[in-house]
């Protein structure tokens, strides 16, 4: 009898689960698609049929409790949903993904209460690991990793110059590409230290401990792994670590590092996970939960309907430009011609022009609408050419009667040095700020404004002090910035 309540409240979870997929099929077949295509989140197939499972495996601890209402569940609940709507509103597939698989747990603790959540929050906690993100923070831990290979060389006195991500020694040049920044070793080991926390340690302190363990040592590790392949390109005079040499050796040292987390895991744990399967009682308040899980399910199309309803209905009535200032109209085409300029993408119209008098480049990229394969702020956005320039040093300039600027320090590996300005011009806005501008421009699409935006940079080449070069952008800055964001929006 006990077995039959926890099989009929399974499978009411488990329609409740499948009502979720199809009300989010279109985000969740944009997390698959990143799932299949990038093998860093491979994993993430694995995560919600290994939290079902974990909670299945713990239904007889979970059964005995008794479920309550949770007033904080219902606003995580609600939360999720304007998250999902601001992220459909933008297309922002990050917002859309947290916003799904967040809504799991919020639900949880809406309908179970916190003496549930108290047995299985770190189940539900790991469903987030289904997010497909991390990836964003791929400059930060390049230069992270730049920053300790360089130090360990200087460390056993080997001469060593670094200009931004570039990294010179005497026998050979080295660059920390996207693909040595250890983001994707950082998330493998991230995940595999919570599951084995989780499985192996019955200390919380000691899982805590050992998690935290699992988010530092890959950080730690890929700067040795830069350094050991900068030294053993050092001593051998380039012949090895370069090339085939170079992934065989990070991908084996990837395998060591994980076997070392697992070996550590094996000697500070202090017992494996007891289940419990075994359903001895079943609270009574759990035969109300099966009505409510369903019922909730239900309402939730409506409310996302409508979310699409103003959604579709904003994105054919107001259009963004930018008010005509000399520039002259180009094509994108023309644009990837020049050296100097941004790579936005899918612009509905581009312009350039230069400002003799301070030796200043100019370029809008503008999105009349803010539709889908066509966004102003997108993974697929850059400042510059990655193969031509390298980020040296950002800073944040406050120019007035425009707002924030960020002003990019970029070299190139043949010596140019070049001093970029951009902004983002949005209704209602003014900022740097990517992740203000696509906030902005979601506020904007489900308040019946424009969803579109502007692009704007001002860049020029110096090969002076790069005091003299910040002084003469920051007079153009001063004299052209607010000119050159002037937008009109029209029906």
């Amino acid at each position: 009898m006990q077995s039959g309540a926890a099989k009929k409240l399974g499978l009411a979870v488990l329609a409740w689960i499948v009502i979720w997929g199809l009300i989010f099929y279109d985000s969740l077949q944009s997390a698959a698609s990143v799932w299949i295509v990038n093998d860093t989140f491979n994993h993430c197939f694995f995560v919600l049929p290994a939290v079902l499972y974990a909670l299945w495996r713990q239904r007889g601890a979970i059964l005995q409790q008794p479920p309550a209402y949770s007033v904080l569940g219902l606003l995580g609940v609600l939360a999720a949903l304007v998250v999902y709507a601001l992220g459909k509103a933008a297309y922002a597939e990050l917002l859309q993904h947290l916003a799904i698989f967040g809504l799991i747990p919020a639900v949880a603790l809406y309908l179970f209460g916190w003496r549930v959540i108290a047995i299985i929050w770190a189940p539900l906690a790991f469903i987030l690991f289904s997010v497909p993100m991390g990836e964003e923070f791929f400059p930060q831990f390049q230069d992270i990793t730049a920053d300790m290979a360089v130090a360990l060389l200087k460390i056993i006195g080997i001469p060593v110059y670094r200009d931004g991500l570039y990294i010179s020694v005497a026998n050979g040049n080295f660059v920390v590409a996207e693909a040595c920044s250890g983001i994707r070793f950082f998330i493998a080991c991230v995940v595999i230290g919570c599951a084995y926390a989780y499985l192996n340690f019955i200390s919380k302190w000691r899982a805590f401990a050992f998690v935290v363990f699992s988010i530092v040592m890959p950080v730690v590790a890929n700067g040795f792994r830069a350094f050991g392949i900068i030294l053993i390109g050092h001593l051998t005079e380039m012949e090895h670590a370069a090339g085939a040499d170079h992934l065989i050796y990070g991908w084996f040292f990837f395998a060591v590092v994980i076997v070392f987390l697992v070996m550590v895991g094996y000697w500070f744990s202090d017992g494996q996970r007891q289940w419990q399967s075994e359903v001895v009682n079943v609270h009574e308040g759990w035969h109300l939960r099966r009505p409510s899980l369903l019922l909730m399910a239900s309402a939730l199309p409506f409310v996302l309907a409508l979310g699409v309803k103003i959604v579709v209905s904003q994105q054919q009535s107001h259009t963004f430009d930018m008010v005509e200032r000399g520039l002259q109209p180009v094509s994108e085409q023309q644009v990837e011609l020049e050296p100097w300029t941004p790579r936005y993408i899918h612009a509905d119209a581009y312009r350039v022009g230069y400002d003799a008098a301070n030796g200043v480049h100019l370029y809008q990229a503008i999105y009349f609408l803010n539709v889908e394969g066509r966004e102003l702020i997108s993974s697929f956005q850059r400042l510059f050419e990655r193969r031509r320039w390298t980020l040296k040093a950002e800073y944040v300039q406050e120019v007035p009667e425009v707002g924030t600027i960020t002003i990019s320090h970029l070299t190139s590996i043949s010596g140019h040095q070049r001093l970029m300005a951009h902004w983002f011009v949005v209704p209602g806005r003014i900022d740097s700020r990517a992740s203000v501008i696509k906030l902005q421009q979601a506020i904007n699409t489900l308040s019946f404004r424009s969803s579109g935006g502007a692009m704007v940079a001002v860049s020029m080449e110096f090969s002076d002090s790069l005091q003299a070069a910040q002084s003469r952008l920051l007079q153009a800055l001063q004299e052209s910035a607010l000119e050159l964001s002037q937008s009109v929006t029209s029906q």
